[in-house]
């Protein structure tokens, strides 16, 4: 008889060892209610500032991270968003003009590469955006033809936001909606609707049809436009789409795997919009349409990582590009002679490097300095070089070198030296004597549970484990998991709301190496792109490892495969078969002679395509080893999955890899059981996330690691609900 598995779990443990000592028992866990633990406040005295800071401006609230050299050692959320709910450092916020950043970032890097130069022309015949024609050619500013690349990164191509009659154009709708008197361009250019959004190049061909503001090249003054225009020139030199080349060049690169230009609608955890009664400006905006510029979404933790991939690992841009990306024009700053405009960022002559919030919107500040080693009354310290004069630290590492703040609301004028005192509070020496990696609660639902307190002190495998990662920041997560050191042991699919979701399982090696550490993961392949893929990579000695089939909403709901490729994973004793979306029958064969040539499967997947099973699959066998027994099973019910385990456990057969896969109206499993490993294990099957988490923390304490997490959709009273299957291995 089966539980409700809101009151009780069934859970198949099997515990391994010496013939004699084998049992196999069903073992009947009760829920138990997890009591939060609350570690000790390392931030006291931050904590204090940060929220009188909050109080003294008017912040409703707001998000804030600091780093130093490469090592996040604060990431936290205070007070409530426009709409109500508590904001944490996983709260994503719009970061306005951090989207000039990205895009001053990829110019760069298109120079970098001998793609585009910084002093080729942008408007008229032999420009860049050549195609793009002014709207009203009557009488086009003739200034318009000598604005370069380097004018517009630098914000001196001649626009200015401050002056009429179109103001800031990227918030042409919100002065309709405040009845400022300003020409209404969307209705001018014939849209149905006087708010209706408009196509970048439609905004910029307007902009383009009024005289420039002043010569360019001769001042340095803000404008949005500029950085439209520059998405543009992204587009037109690489033929691919701005959000797309953003994606791959920094996002993924980056495992900025929270940041994006829409916030998606389906629900999932903190990624839902909630309605806000009291809406910023950009509500009112569309992201696409002012995307290089203003649009994108992101949090504390992925600007965190920006900053660190740019000016700390710079994996971005080599020296020469990042010096030109922060280099001095000959314009002259409008405001400040001290400071100038970058390639997306601003700079002083205090080797300080920031971006702050667009005049409309909510504050932030991103803000990154290089301390100078000096040597004092024979101390070894830095020196801080501020707008305030020089202060001088005994203790090298006593302030971070790069820190984000995200706002609700606007308030002071004065964020960056405002920030520098908040972060003068924090103690980057005493926190990185006890360095606990924050980015890991980014990553991993088991670092966000409150139990996870209890076992930080604990000597458990490092373990991360995440439910959903939407398909489309898949490579971003995957390479953010990397960047902590961790390599991808296990991982899965799943379908919701029109969504391809991975499942992911990732392990930290107490004595790594290459074999282990260094992986390749690639998805959304097609049988011919994962044959060229594996021959490829073969060439530099990474081997397949694990192969996944699934049906994806990114690729028009096609049957696709995502691949693990480890570097020298098989010895020069080792062969390998593979195979991609076999019929049962035909399938069946195989198994049978591979096991006759002493085979054995390293992983098996199923997809359900029209009435029958599809297969894919991994053998590998070790020529003149020992044989490796075997059996393999599919169209598994969680019970028959759990009696199945414990029967082939008789005959030191273990769980070595799991999969589940849909039929019409129920789940199924297809397992693998071997002999090459002795461990002790444990199999749990119908949990829900919440307790599939507690249940992997409890077990990480019992020393038991979960090799493979699967999840599944088990129909109750007419509606589907997902839970997890996992099978947990002695480490």
């Amino acid at each position: 008889m089966k539980a409700k598995s809101t009151t009780t779990m069934y859970s198949t443990r099997i515990i391994t060892g010496q013939p004699q000592m084998r049992a196999v028992f069903i073992l009947l866990q009760m829920c138990i209610m997890c009591t939060t633990i609350v570690a000790a406040n390392l931030y006291p005295e931050f904590d204090e500032k940060f929220t009188d800071f909050l109080r003294e401006n008017g912040y409703r609230g707001g998000a804030v991270a600091a780093m130093k050299d490469g090592h996040l050692i604060l990431a936290r959320g205070y007070g409530h968003d426009r709409a109500g709910h508590e904001v944490s450092a996983y709260s994503k916020f719009p970061v306005s003009s951090i989207a000039k950043s990205l895009t001053g970032v990829a110019i760069l890097h298109l120079v970098e590469e001998g793609s585009l130069s910084l002093e080729d022309k942008v408007f008229g015949n032999g420009g860049i955006l050549s195609h793009i024609r002014p709207w009203k050619s009557d009488e086009v500013d003739p200034r318009l033809s000598d604005i370069t690349v380097d004018h517009l990164l630098r914000h001196s191509a001649g626009w200015d936001n401050t002056q009429g009659p179109l103001y800031d154009p990227m918030f042409n709708v919100v002065y309709q909606d405040r009845g400022h008197k300003v020409p209404n361009i969307a209705k001018e250019m014939g849209k149905e609707s006087a708010f209706e959004s408009l196509e970048p190049k439609e905004l910029i061909s307007y902009v383009i049809s009024f005289p420039l503001h002043y010569t360019p090249g001769k001042m340095e003054v803000y404008s949005n436009v500029g950085y439209l225009v520059l998405g543009r020139i992204v587009e037109a030199t690489t033929g691919i789409e701005y959000r797309d080349y953003i994606k791959r060049l920094i996002l993924d690169r980056c495992g900025m795997w929270n940041t994006r230009l829409e916030l998606s609608h389906y629900v999932e955890d903190d990624l839902s919009p909630a309605a806000d009664h009291d809406p910023s400006v950009m509500t009112f905006l569309d992201p696409v349409s002012i995307d290089s510029t203003l649009g994108w979404h992101s949090n504390v933790y992925d600007v965190m990582r920006f900053s660190r991939c740019l000016f700390h690992s710079k994996t971005l841009l080599g020296d020469k590009q990042l010096e030109l990306l922060l280099a001095r024009s000959p314009a002259q700053h409008m405001h400040n002679p001290n400071t100038w405009y970058g390639g997306g960022f601003s700079v002083s002559d205090k080797n300080v490097v920031w971006q702050d919030a667009d005049l409309h919107t909510d504050d932030l500040i991103l803000f990154y300095h290089q301390p100078t080693i000096k040597h004092h009354n024979n101390k070894v310290g830095f020196q801080l070089d501020t707008d305030y004069g020089n202060f001088y630290h005994s203790a090298l590492l006593d302030f971070p070198d790069s820190w984000v703040i995200l706002l609700c609301d606007k308030g002071i004028n004065h964020l960056r030296h405002k920030s520098r005192e908040i972060m003068a509070s924090l103690k980057p020496s005493l926190l990185m004597n006890d360095y606990e990696n924050i980015f890991l609660y980014d990553l991993s639902e088991l670092h966000r549970h409150p139990s996870w307190e209890a076992q930080k002190s604990l000597q458990t495998p490092e373990i991360t484990v995440r439910y959903k990662v939407d398909e489309h920041h898949l490579t971003a997560y995957v390479n953010a998991l990397r960047a902590e050191g961790f390599f991808l042991q296990s991982f899965t699919s799943h379908t919701l709301q029109k969504h391809t979701f991975f499942l992911l399982v990732g392990k930290k090696m107490a004595s790594p190496s290459r074999s282990n550490t260094d992986f390749i993961f690639e998805h959304g392949m097609d049988h011919r792109q994962l044959k060229k893929t594996k021959l490829r990579l073969e060439e530099s000695n990474y081997n397949m490892t694990l192969l996944h089939s699934y049906k994806s909403q990114s690729h028009s709901q096609h049957y696709v495969f995502a691949a693990l490729f480890n570097h020298e994973a098989f010895t020069t004793d080792m062969q390998m078969k593979y195979g991609t979306s076999h019929l049962p029958e035909p399938y069946e064969k195989l198994v049978q002679m591979y096991h006759e040539q002493q085979f054995y499967p390293l992983s098996e997947t199923v997809i359900y395509q029209g009435k029958d099973e599809r297969f894919s699959f991994i053998f590998v066998k070790k020529i003149g080893g020992t044989r490796v027994d075997f059996s393999q099973h599919y169209n598994l019910s969680p019970t028959g999955l759990s009696k199945l385990t414990m029967t082939n456990a008789k005959k030191n057969l273990h769980l070595s890899y799991l999969n589940a896969y849909s039929v019409p109206g129920r789940s199924r499993f297809s397992a693998v059981f071997t002999n090459a490993t002795h461990y002790r294990g444990l199999l749990e099957v119908d949990q829900p996330l919440h307790r599939a988490t507690e249940i992997t923390i409890l077990n990480l304490k019992d020393g038991l690691t979960p090799k493979q997490m699967v999840p599944y959709f088990d129909e109750e009273k007419g509606k589907k609900k997902l839970r997890i299957a996992a099978y947990y291995e002695e480490a």
